[in-house]
């Protein structure tokens, strides 16, 4: 979404006019669990991933955008700051533990941007 919006933003006269509709149609955004500002957890994915590619094509690049301190997601935080007062923005995230079939249990942590 914020990518999106982000797009819609930086569109000029003349070139993508069309797209400038998606921020003009927005009036809020919702985030649900979004990690603004990367995880800690993405190694497992990354293993899974890899695992998974033996069998199917997978894309890491999307796990390396999602790192903690991922440069993509600051740079991508900082134009989305730019536009954000144009629209109600709601966040929400875990705040209990999910238990996992095998025992244990695991939160996301999410940091507010």
């Amino acid at each position: 979404m914020k990518a999106a919006l982000i797009h819609s933003e930086g569109t000029r006269r003349g070139h993508l006019e069309d797209h400038k509709a998606i921020k003009l149609s927005t009036y809020g955004v919702l985030f649900f669990g979004t990690p603004h500002l990367g995880t800690r957890g993405i190694q497992a994915g990354k293993i899974l991933a890899n695992i998974g590619s033996v069998v199917a094509h997978t894309n890491t690049k999307v796990m390396r955008n999602l790192e903690e301190d991922s440069e993509w997601l600051q740079m991508q935080l900082g134009q989305y700051r730019s536009i954000s007062n144009d629209f109600v923005t709601k966040f929400y995230y875990e705040t209990l533990r999910t238990p996992l079939p095998l025992g244990g249990s695991k939160m996301v942590l999410v940091q507010l941007p």
